[in-house]
């Protein structure tokens, strides 16, 4: 089996970027290059729902919301495997995944046995990631393998 490039987009410039490094490390080692989009969702607890329900709040909102995100997490992942290929990379493959990020990028660098995880240094959520600390910082922090925040 080949070696596995992991890189994990969310449509930022930042992730482009790692993208198109990725596809580039990929194409010069003759490695499998995996594209990973996590969209980021907990489903809400049940007593939540209830509340919600109780209080005439609209829960179909938040699961629409999901849903969109996941069908423009779909296309991003399309957009990015035909971008990877344009770039060289041979074997690609691109997956859209559901929970929260760094916990799916972790897990899906393992099942593929990624010897290397690329991502943008900063992602779409600037403000949060000071507040709880950065997707890559904690997939740096984490991994079992070499990690390259890109900027």
């Amino acid at each position: 089996m080949s070696e596995t490039i992991l890189v994990a987009i969310d449509g930022s410039d930042h992730a482009w970027k790692a993208l198109d490094l990725a596809a580039e490390i990929a194409k010069n080692r003759s490695a499998r290059l995996f594209i990973v989009h996590v969209v980021p969702y907990e489903p809400m607890p049940e007593s939540l729902r209830a509340f919600a329900r109780a209080e005439n709040m609209p829960v179909e909102e938040e699961e629409a919301r999901f849903h969109y995100a996941r069908i423009v997490g779909d296309e991003l992942t399309r957009v990015a495997e035909d971008r990877a290929r344009k770039a060289g990379a041979g074997e690609v493959v691109a997956r859209a995944a559901e929970g929260r990020p760094a916990d799916q990028i972790l897990a899906q660098a393992d099942a593929e046995g990624a010897s290397m995880i690329l991502m943008g240094s900063r992602g779409l959520s600037d403000a949060k990631a000071l507040l709880l600390g950065s997707v890559s910082h904690k997939v740096a922090n984490r991994a079992t393998c070499t990690c390259i925040a890109v900027k």
